[in-house]
This record gives C-alpha cells, sequence and structure tokens, in this order.
C-alpha cells in the first residue's frame, strides 16, 4: 500500500479531498501529511447549501500525541 492511501484510510479523507504528499522526518518524529481538494471540485455553504468558492486555504498544524512511537513510556 502507498503511503497517500495508507494516511487517506487513516485520515478517512473522502472526495473532494485527497492525500497529495506524505513526508517523514525521523529526526524530528514527524510524519507531515497535505490534503488537498480535488481541482473540480464545489463546496457547499453548510448553512444556507449555495456553493461556495471556500474561504480556508491556508497551511495548518496539528500534533498527534500518540504516534504509533515504540520504546516510549
Amino acid at each position: 500500500m502507498r503511503d497517500k492511501d495508507l494516511y487517506s484510510q487513516i485520515l478517512g479523507t473522502k472526495s473532494p479531498w485527497l492525500v497529495c504528499s506524505v513526508g517523514l522526518a525521523l529526526s524530528e518524529g514527524e510524519v507531515t501529511v497535505q490534503v488537498e481538494q480535488e481541482a473540480d471540485a464545489k463546496q457547499c455553504c453548510s448553512t444556507c447549501g449555495q456553493i461556495s468558492p471556500g474561504y480556508d486555504s491556508h497551511k495548518r498544524r496539528w500534533r498527534h500525541l500518540d504516534r504509533c512511537a515504540q520504546g516510549e513510556a
């Protein structure tokens, strides 16, 4: 299984979202997963249901404490 497919399953991403890259930084103990919207996707307002251009295009960062680390207490 490819890393993108694996993280797509872990995160539960579904169309119109897709995992476009996965990076591993062993020295920092960090996995970076980039998720993007499909190019032709249309988003709807959750309040009125009208098609919306969206507003949230900046990068975000989350920290997940349980990263399946071995040998740590």
